[in-house]
């Protein structure tokens, strides 16, 4: 016959230990209601979610007694849409580790900000299968390092860009109407001021393809308006042709710009409409967020 014991403190009748005997099972009927020091512990349960609603609050109630939680998120609908998920007090998900995650190709220029309890963006995805996952000490939000973002373009230039004699030049911007944007995965190119701008701190390849007829050298890339590639002595970037692709470490908002010299005469940059015919591009990609 069963039997109630109805106490509200345990303690022993000797010694430090209370002991459940070989072949006894403790249960606890409601998922998160045994606690150590005041913090609940998982059942070693698991659980997965799918949203689309905007935004998307992760609750207390979502992740009780659950050792691993994953949103597998759908920003698929409308364009240049931010869609939120908001993460859980820190102190609510102590015990579980929880995964954000882009599960279908985004609607053009879509994203999903992951928000803190506090409404601090702490991660953001731009891209199908780009994904975050966070942990808490109990006070803090914080990134494990299971973590992918997809943030990358590439712009070129359209028609032919003539330099002037012995002149350094911003060439997307000297361009004005005359390069299309074939990609930019993050928003990271601004058709107003013609230049890359960082989304957050990072490592940042930057690179392009520099093609011309005449005298002229490329690429000298500025950071914030100052070079942070290579020049010789008279202020002319090195290199012929395409410099490679380099990694830079960035801040968030720092500006690029890619420029070209003429070294003598008045040289032209090659463009064209299409990607199968040679033509002058700039390029970048992240590696990683820090």
């Amino acid at each position: 016959m069963a039997s109630t014991i109805l106490v509200n403190t345990i303690n022993t009748q000797s010694g430090s230990t209370i002991t459940i005997p070989a072949g006894k099972t403790l249960a606890v009927t409601d998922a998160g209601a045994l606690t150590i020091g005041g913090t609940a512990i998982t059942t070693g349960a698991h659980a997965t979610a799918t949203s689309s609603t905007n935004p998307t609050t992760i609750t207390s109630g979502n992740i009780t007694g659950k050792s691993t939680y994953a949103l597998i998120f759908d920003a698929g609908a409308g364009t240049s849409t931010e869609f939120v998920v908001n993460l859980p007090a820190p102190a609510d998900f102590a015990t579980t580790v929880i995964t954000v995650k882009a599960n279908t190709t985004m609607g053009t220029g879509n994203k999903i900000t992951i928000k803190d309890s506090g409404g601090t963006e702490v991660y953001t995805l731009y891209h199908v299968n780009d994904h975050c996952t966070f942990v808490s000490d109990g006070t803090n939000t914080i990134r494990t390092g299971d973590e992918w973002v997809t943030v990358r373009g590439e712009v070129a230039l359209t028609a032919a860009l003539v330099v002037g004699t012995g002149a350094v030049t911003d060439l997307f911007d000297a361009a004005g109407g005359n390069y299309a944007e074939e990609e930019d995965i993050g928003g990271c190119w601004s058709t107003t001021t013609d230049d890359f701008t960082a989304p957050f701190a990072g490592e940042y390849i930057l690179a392009g393809s520099a093609t011309y007829n005449g005298y002229a050298n490329a690429y000298q890339l500025q950071k914030n308006g100052t070079s942070i590639q290579a020049l010789d002595g008279s202020g002319i970037p090195y290199g012929n042709g395409t410099f490679g692709v380099k990694s830079f470490v960035l801040a968030k908002n720092d500006v690029i710009t890619w420029w070209g010299a003429s070294t003598s005469g008045t040289p032209s940059f090659y463009g064209n409409a299409s990607a199968t015919v040679r033509r002058t591009t700039a390029n970048w990609w992240c590696l990683r967020r820090y």
